[in-house]
């Protein structure tokens, strides 16, 4: 079953928001989501998912699990996990992800590269030929 955006990031409930008149400039590092609806400039880190709010407007380089982008965002992007570009969203810089979307309206400005993902391979099961019994 394909995941969900609700199965990644809790949109009602992020551990750090930053609101759509606050103007934040510096580093954020954080094990939780954050979200941003105001302005950002700098680095973010984030061990869990990064959500870019339809107004905010952010100048860094972001590192997170899941990032989730619906306003603009000027600098390289890094998702452990998935990347998806909202149709309000645009990128103007470099991405890499195991996955990637983008809405329809959507802008990324600048190259995309997929990681590979660590597949784990099946035990090999031995099987037994049984010799069929000669009547």
């Amino acid at each position: 079953m394909a995941k969900d955006r609700k199965d990644f990031a809790d949109f009602n409930q992020p551990d750090t928001l930053i609101g759509k008149e606050v103007v934040v400039t510096g580093t954020l590092n954080s094990e939780g989501d954050i979200q941003i609806n105001g302005q950002f400039e700098g680095k973010i880190e984030a061990a869990a998912d990064v959500i870019i709010g339809e107004h905010a407007k952010v100048k860094a380089d972001i590192r997170a699990g899941n990032v989730y982008v619906a306003g603009e965002v000027e600098g390289d992007i890094q998702a452990i996990e998935r990347l998806e570009i909202l149709e309000t969203g645009r990128v103007n810089g470099n991405v890499n992800s195991q996955a990637m979307s983008i809405e329809p309206g959507g802008i990324l400005k600048g190259s995309s590269a997929m990681q590979e993902t660590a597949e784990t391979a099946p035990a090999a099961q031995p099987t037994y030929e049984l010799e069929e019994e000669k009547e």
